[in-house]
């Protein structure tokens, strides 16, 4: 399974998420993509998804952009 987790510096919603991962202890296998820090994330992200909005949670390609609805994911996945 892959996933990629669209974020982004200053959003509670993210941090969340964020939290969530380092708590499973499962940041090696979710490839973290801060969109301020890299402007070609924000693009992959805006033609993958249609917009900006973060977190967005790619499973194996298809996204998954409310908080509560991805930490329920990985919990369920990684517990």
């Amino acid at each position: 399974m892959k996933l990629e987790l669209f974020y982004k510096n200053g959003c509670g919603f993210c941090a969340s998420v964020l939290n969530t991962i380092q708590n499973l202890k499962i940041q090696d296998k979710v490839q973290l993509k801060n969109i301020n820090e890299n402007i070609e994330f924000e693009k992959d992200l805006v033609i993958e998804s249609g917009d900006k909005q973060v977190p967005t949670l790619f499973v194996d390609g298809k996204p998954m952009q409310e908080s509560e609805e991805i930490k329920k994911f990985l919990v369920q996945s990684f517990m």
